[in-house]
Order: C-alpha cells, then sequence, then structure tokens
C-alpha cells in the first residue's frame, strides 16, 4: 500500500506516532505592521493605544437555505469595505473622535510577549541571524513546546506539532492566510524559506489579537509567518541577491527585487532555487557490528517564486495582493534496512496559490479585513518494483482549494471591543489510484469574539461555530460535522509598578478527518468523529530592565494540561490492511520555560542569551487492559530545550547554540527495543557585514552539528552529522 506525501503522509496514514496585538497598524512611508511585528521597534498608526487586533464567531445554520444567508453576509461586508469613507491624512498624526494621536514608538514584540493573555512566542528576522538558526525548522526547535518530524537532508519533510497534540491540530499561516493540505491534514514547512521571512510567530489558544479570520483560530495552535516586506523610504528600489552553499552537494541561490511604482503601489518579485545531493555518511549498528554507510535515494531539487503588490488605497487602509508557485522533485530514501540501502520511490510536487488581502478602518470604531484565495497542489509519487504492474507505479494527486474571509470588528471604547468573523471554503481531492471517491469538503467557520481590558486586566472570549459538509462523486460520504468550541483567556499586570504579568486560558478545538483518513483504498474510514481536543494553561511573564551590564531579561514559563478524545488512528485490521479509528485519548501534562536576556558589555557589544525548555508527560489513557496504557505517546520527549548566545561586536558577530531532546519512543508501547536515544546537536556561527561602494555585503558563515552526533528524530532516518553551510549575499 503506497501512501501519498512519502513519507510525511505515510507516517500520518498507517503509523500511529501522535496521540495525541500588539497593534492594529497599517502601512507607513512603504511598511506594513500588523498582527506579529518583527522589527525591533515599528512605527505605528493607531485609533487607540488598546487596538491590538482581535478575531471572531457566530452561529451558522445547519439548513441550506441559511447557509446561502451566511454567503450574503459575507458579500455585504466586502462591498461595505470598497465603500468611500473620510480618509485620513499622511502626516504623523490621527485625528479621530476630537483625539489627536501622534506617532509613538513601541516595541511591538516585547509587549505582545509581555500581556498576551495566552502562550505566544515570536522572532524576527535579525533575531533569525543572531541566533544561527539556518532554516525553519530550526527555528521551530528553538521554540518551547514544539516537536519538529524532520526526516534528514537539505529540503527534507519537515512537520510540526504543538505541545503533542499532533501536526493535524497546527495551523499556519502565511501572510494572514491559512496554508491548507487536507489530503494529509499537515503542512511540509519545507516548502517555505526563512530568506524572506520577517517575522515567525506560534500562537498557543486564542490570545487578545482577535482581529483575525476565523480559520486561523480553529486549530490549538497557530504558526504565523510573515514575509519582508519593501523598505523603499528613501529609494525607488531594492535589491538583495544571495546564495548559499554547503556540504552534501547543497546549493541555494536566492533574489528579491523590490520596486517603487507610485507613491501608493510598491510590488516585489522573489525566487530561490535549492538542490543537495542528501548522501551524507551514517554509521548502522546491527548487535555488536557497526558498518560505515551512506544516504542514498535522498537527492532534491526545488523551486519557489512568489510576487507581491502592495496598494495604500488611502491613509487607513492597505491592500495586498500575493502569488505563489512551488515544485519540488526528490527521492525518497526511506528507512534504513538492512542489505538493502537502494530505493527508487520518488515524488514530485507543484502547488500554486493566488491570495489577497484588504484591511481598512474607519474613526467610527469599525475595522474590516478581507482575505480571499486559490490554492492548487499536485503530488506524484512513483516507484519500481516486480510488485507492480508494468514495473512501476504512478499515483497522481489533485487539490484544489477556493476560500474566503471576512472579519469585522467594531471597538466602542477603548477598553472594549468586538468582532465576527466568517470563513468559506471550498476543497476537492482527485487522483487516479487509491482514492475513487473524488471526495468534496465545504467548510464554514464563523468566530465572534470580544475583548475587555481595564487597568491591569485583560480578557478576552471567542466562540467558534464549525461546520463541514462532505460529499462524494462515487460512493457514500463520510459523515458531515457541526460544533461549537468556546475559549476564554485572561491576562492580569500583578503588580503595578512590575512588569509581570499572569495569564490563564481554556480552549476548546477539534479537527475532522483528513480526505485521506476518510477514503483512502482500504485504509479510510468514513465513520470517523471529529477528534477533539481541550487545553488549559496558566502561565507568568517577567521583563526587568536596567542601565548596568545586564541590560534586559525577561522569563515566562507556562504550565498546561490538554486532553484528547476520539484520537484518530491507524490500526491494522489483519497483516495486510490497517483501518482507521476513533480509539486513543490521551492526556498531556507539561511546562514551557523561556528565557531572553540581553548583557551590555560595552558600547556595540552586547551578549544576547536565549534558552526554552520543555517538559511534557504525554500518556495514553485509552484502556487499562492496553499494554501502552499510561506510556509515553510515540516520539514525544519528557525533556527538550534549546540556548543560544551571540556576542554582537562591530568586528565579527558569533553565536554558538544547542538543541536536545531526552529519550523517546517509536510506538505506543514503551520497550527498549521502540526506543531512540536522546541526543544534543551544537552549532556555530560567524557572520558580518560590509558596505562597499552604496552596496551592504553579508557574509556569513556556519557549521552545523558540531560534535558531529549521530542521531535520528524519526526511527530509521539517521540525520546528518557535521556540515558546512557558507552564505553570501548582497544588497543594493
Amino acid at each position: 500500500m503506497k501512501v501519498p506525501n512519502s513519507p510525511a503522509a505515510v507516517n500520518a496514514a498507517v503509523n500511529p506516532v501522535e496521540k495525541s496585538a500588539n497593534s492594529h497598524c497599517l502601512e507607513t512611508d512603504g511598511k506594513t505592521d500588523g498582527v506579529g511585528v518583527s522589527q525591533k521597534t515599528c512605527k505605528t498608526y493607531c485609533y487607540a493605544e488598546a487596538l491590538r487586533g482581535w478575531c471572531a464567531v457566530t452561529n451558522l445554520p445547519h439548513n441550506i437555505e441559511m447557509l446561502r444567508t451566511s454567503y450574503k453576509w459575507l458579500l455585504a461586508l466586502l462591498l461595505a469595505g470598497m465603500m468611500p469613507f473620510k480618509g485620513v491624512s499622511q502626516n504623523d498624526t490621527l485625528v479621530t473622535k476630537g483625539r489627536t494621536l501622534r506617532e509613538v514608538t513601541v516595541r511591538g514584540e516585547q509587549r505582545r510577549n509581555l500581556t498576551s493573555t495566552a502562550p505566544f512566542q515570536q522572532v524576527n528576522n535579525q533575531q533569525l541571524l543572531q541566533q544561527g538558526i539556518t532554516d525553519l525548522s530550526d527555528a521551530l526547535r528553538r521554540f518551547s513546546g514544539v516537536n519538529v518530524k524532520d526526516y534528514g537532508g537539505a529540503g527534507g519533510v519537515k512537520t510540526v506539532s504543538v505541545r503533542s497534540l499532533g501536526s493535524q491540530h497546527t495551523a499556519v499561516a502565511y501572510d494572514g492566510v491559512a496554508v491548507s493540505d487536507l489530503q494529509s491534514g499537515q503542512v511540509d514547512l519545507s516548502r517555505f524559506t526563512l530568506d524572506n521571512i520577517r517575522s515567525l510567530s506560534l500562537a498557543i489558544g486564542d490570545n487578545e489579537d482577535i482581529f483575525l479570520p476565523a480559520r486561523t483560530v480553529a486549530s490549538a495552535a497557530t504558526l504565523r509567518l510573515q514575509t519582508l516586506l519593501p523598505d523603499l523610504v528613501d529609494k525607488n528600489y531594492h535589491l538583495k541577491a544571495e546564495v548559499k552553499t554547503g556540504s552534501f552537494g547543497m546549493l541555494n541561490p536566492f533574489m528579491r527585487y523590490d520596486q517603487k511604482l507610485s507613491e501608493k503601489v510598491s510590488a516585489s518579485v522573489s525566487g530561490d532555487y535549492l538542490r543537495a545531493d542528501n548522501q551524507y555518511p551514517f554509521k548502522l549498528v546491527n548487535g555488536e557490528n557497526i558498518t560505515h554507510e551512506k544516504r542514498t535515494n535522498n537527492q532534491i531539487e526545488t523551486w519557489r517564486t512568489e510576487g507581491n503588490v502592495y496598494v495604500r488605497p488611502s491613509a487607513n487602509s492597505t491592500l495586498n495582493g500575493k502569488v505563489y508557485y512551488y515544485q519540488s522533485w526528490r527521492e525518497l530514501p526511506g528507512p534504513v534496512i538492512l542489505y538493502n540501502p537502494f530505493g527508487h520511490e520518488k515524488e514530485m510536487d507543484r502547488n500554486f496559490f493566488a491570495q489577497a488581502n484588504y484591511k481598512t478602518q474607519w474613526e467610527s470604531g469599525f475595522s474590516l479585513l478581507l482575505n480571499g484565495k486559490f490554492n492548487w497542489a499536485y503530488s506524484h509519487y512513483h516507484d519500481e518494483g516486480g510488485q507492480y504492474p508494468g514495473g512501476e507505479l504512478n499515483n497522481k494527486y489533485y487539490q484544489r482549494e477556493y476560500y474566503g474571509s471576512a472579519v469585522l470588528m467594531y471597538e466602542p471604547t477603548e477598553h472594549l471591543a468586538f468582532s465576527y468573523a466568517g470563513d468559506y471554503a471550498y476543497n476537492t481531492l482527485n487522483a487516479n489510484a487509491n482514492l475513487k471517491s473524488k471526495p468534496l469538503r465545504h467548510t464554514v467557520l464563523q468566530t465572534l469574539s470580544g475583548r475587555w481590558h481595564v487597568d491591569r486586566l485583560a480578557v478576552t472570549a471567542v466562540l467558534l461555530r464549525s461546520d463541514y459538509w462532505n460529499k462524494t462523486k462515487v460512493g457514500n460520504p463520510s459523515k458531515d460535522a457541526h460544533r461549537f468550541s468556546p475559549s476564554l483567556s485572561l491576562s492580569w499586570k500583578a503588580l503595578a509598578d512590575e512588569e509581570l504579568y499572569l495569564r490563564a486560558s481554556y480552549k476548546d478545538v477539534f479537527r475532522v478527518a483528513t480526505f485521506t483518513e476518510n477514503y483512502f483504498d482500504r485504509l479510510g474510514s468514513r465513520d470517523l468523529n471529529p477528534e477533539i481536543a481541550r487545553q488549559y494553561n496558566v502561565g507568568a511573564t517577567y521583563l526587568w530592565q536596567g542601565d548596568g551590564l545586564l541590560s534586559s531579561v525577561q522569563v515566562s514559563a507556562d504550565g498546561y494540561f490538554n486532553y484528547v478524545k476520539d484520537k484518530i488512528v491507524a490500526k491494522p485490521y489483519n497483516m495486510f490492511y490497517w483501518t482507521m479509528l476513533n480509539m486513543g485519548k490521551v492526556h498531556i501534562w507539561g511546562t514551557d520555560v523561556n528565557l531572553d536576556a540581553d548583557f551590555r558589555l560595552a558600547e556595540e557589544h552586547h551578549l544576547l542569551l536565549n534558552g526554552s525548555y520543555t517538559y511534557q508527560y504525554a500518556v495514553d489513557k485509552t484502556m487499562k487492559e492496553s499494554l501502552s496504557y499510561e506510556n509515553q505517546i510515540p516520539y514525544t520527549p519528557r525533556h527538550s530545550g534549546a540556548a543560544s548566545l551571540a556576542w554582537e561586536n562591530p568586528w565579527l558577530n558569533a553565536s554558538v547554540h544547542a538543541t536536545g531532546v531526552s529519550n523517546r519512543y517509536t510506538t505506543e508501547v514503551n520497550t527498549k527495543q521502540n526506543m531512540l536515544d536522546g541526543y544534543i546537536e551544537y552549532g556555530v556561527s560567524l557572520y558580518r557585514n560590509f558596505h562597499w561602494k552604496g552596496a551592504l555585503l553579508s557574509l556569513r558563515g556556519e557549521v552545523v552539528n558540531l560534535g558531529n552526533k549521530q542521531y535520528s528524530i524519526v526511527k530509521s532516518y539517521p540525520m546528518p552529522g557535521r556540515s558546512f553551510k557558507l552564505t553570501l549575499s548582497v544588497e543594493i
């Protein structure tokens, strides 16, 4: 049996390894900042200092006539956003309801981390450089509570799970619009490059940011990627060219060009190419015998291009459009098997999407956010062998999605705000084999949200209404699903004169089965119930700032309990066939701790210390009679952590970093035979910027896995040992 999107989809479909505002800102001089500010400081134009962005929920009737009414409301909101309104002058002040607000400078990301009513972590592009972060999966491993599955090698499949809930419970939003994959339910993060990212943030549960599409808050956690914006204040164009080269045949050129088309319109285009042989050495242990092998059938080539248009129709509105294309060809090495190092599996992936975003606000206290997206994805799995007719297998899968969203927020006072969000998505999946039913799904998500803050207390409440209608062109469809999901969070400044904030949150969320789980031939089940997760969290954040050697230190700690029921797992029906069932119950107790400190050694000399630690007791609670009862769920370490120390100076910036996890188990039954050893991986990076004839040159060298530690994140998929990377970039 071959499952699409190997090996990640294989893992999701047949291997039961996981039981499981800041300111609401608009463009200013060509720069935009929305939720998740990436710069250390951002200039914001806000109607009130309490305006931090928001999101929403309301009820959707079950019958089709009421569904049509919901569509009419979405259309009405769209038309309302295009209606003329009184503009605000493009100077450094805003005048609203008799109040004049001067331009203010805030440390957006710092305030957001401090006051957030739910756990929130964020890094910007400068911090990525300082901490020696090499790719998106490396960045996520520095976050607490995150478990990244990496199948090894540059460009290899990488998926993320937050607090052991599973990758299907983690949404990924790219410039505010969710990335979807209804085939497997999980997003391959290797499709995105850090070269084009200005900020990366992770929100667990719902916080005070309620100016968001309903789909963004319909998951247990949301990973938000914000891309770079044109910096065209002093010139009409900007060009960046970069090339990376490294061990195991890695070559990765990147280019981005920004152009100012008029005072209100700018555009950017970027693209990169990645190729790598990934034939790295590893040790194969067979009892007392140890042999030195080399990873084969692991080559990859990817192409990625993206175009953006940024329009500012008026001083308090923005309109952004994006076109994205990604293509990859990769060999799938498969697990390491004794005496059989060769493989013939390959996969071709293509993905195209176009999305648009419109945001505006009025002096009456209303704000509007509109999103639209079309997504097309293609996957071709190829294998060779005598077991296939004609000696080869070619499975092809096609996905399409049409998506629209509208968010309306109203702030009657600077202490109170409400929002409503309505999202609609239409998804289809076609295949030439193993998926004969040709499923399609209508999804309507609605949120009604409110936020109240006064003095030192902030409270946010969200009610999510989810409606899923399933149909098939052949055979019977899976069951429809309809449910309300509430969440509540609060933040309290415990001391009037100290930056100490306490928080507590609760969120109820569920996910429906993916198309693979419902319909895949001889595996899927149309009778699956939605998987339900309930999240409880309490935490605190403290910030201290001084004028001495220790410039600032911020510490945050969260304790949480997650309860999962009707866990969707794959179980063997007999020795040849597997089937999907609702069987699992999981209890997850955990603690996340984060530390950030800045030491001022001298003028222009800083030491930046960052650290994170996670403890997770995530156990199976399905049946007391089971051998796996109260065993740690697969691929979930009890202990994990990361640390980095960066020295910024006028000569040569340097950073050292480490990530590590304790022992894990590959199945529900925790035996020595099923245990993966823990590991600690070290790395070092050096970088320096030069100015030459009006151009900015940057040179960076990195050593990954400095100790040449051999380890695996997924069983039988060895990770690379020591490797080197050199990056040269030029900006004009």
